[in-house]
């Protein structure tokens, strides 16, 4: 089954928000076009804390209530049986939480998942590429007849940048960082390329970084 990256969405959508600069422009792009429900999950994550605090002030924007589910003892428990304390300790997380997304699309009557990958997330990690993605929409749809939609798939993190621009996004208010400091560290892999991405967008990021 193809995935949907069509911008339409006429009955709603569940809109899984982190707080960083994808989900944020998706948010506003989602909210000019359909019913939003915001969905934000703590899996555990180092950076999580500042993460609900940006996809709360996105929301917040929008005047839209952000749904949030704790699954931070979840991720603890996988971090409990780790070598080192990684960022992210859920392999495969996109499977845990797209499954709960799909639950609250039940609840919420929405008839579509939106997730803000864009066309580099394709390629990085098994749960954010192509093939893992089709099989879950196939899923979605035998089990409630939901669409998965990825509008952001074809754009690079410039491109949404610059939509988000457009689109009025408050990039001061988004994270990015793996660290989960107050401020984003500005030397790990998802500052770098977020610095990558502002300065091809050729213009200044909001946020700042410590370093």
């Amino acid at each position: 089954m193809d995935i949907n990256s069509n911008l339409s969405s006429p009955t709603g959508s569940v809109l899984l928000l982190s707080g960083g600069i994808e989900s944020a422009t998706l948010l506003r792009l989602e909210h000019r076009r359909t019913q939003v429900w915001p969905l934000f999950v703590d899996y555990g994550q180092r950076a999580a804390a500042r993460e609900r605090a940006c996809a709360r002030a996105q929301c917040s924007a929008l005047d839209l209530e952000l749904k949030e589910l704790d699954m931070a003892a979840v991720g603890e428990g996988f971090r409990a049986g780790q070598s080192h304390k990684l960022h992210v300790p859920l392999p495969h997380r996109n499977l845990p939480i797209l499954s709960l997304a799909l639950s609250y699309a039940a609840q919420c009557g929405a008839r579509s998942l939106a997730l803000a990958l864009n066309r580099e997330d394709l390629h990085a990690y098994p749960s954010a590429g192509e093939p893992f993605l089709a099989q879950f929409a196939a899923l979605a749809q035998t089990l409630q007849g939901c669409d998965l939609r990825l509008p952001l798939m074809h754009l690079d993190k410039a491109a949404i940048v610059r939509l988000g621009i457009e689109l009025g996004v408050d990039y001061g208010q988004s994270y990015s960082c793996l660290l989960g400091y107050e401020r984003q560290c500005g030397a790990c892999p998802q500052c770098e390329k977020r610095r990558a991405a502002f300065a091809a967008a050729g213009v200044d990021d909001p946020a700042g970084y410590a370093r």
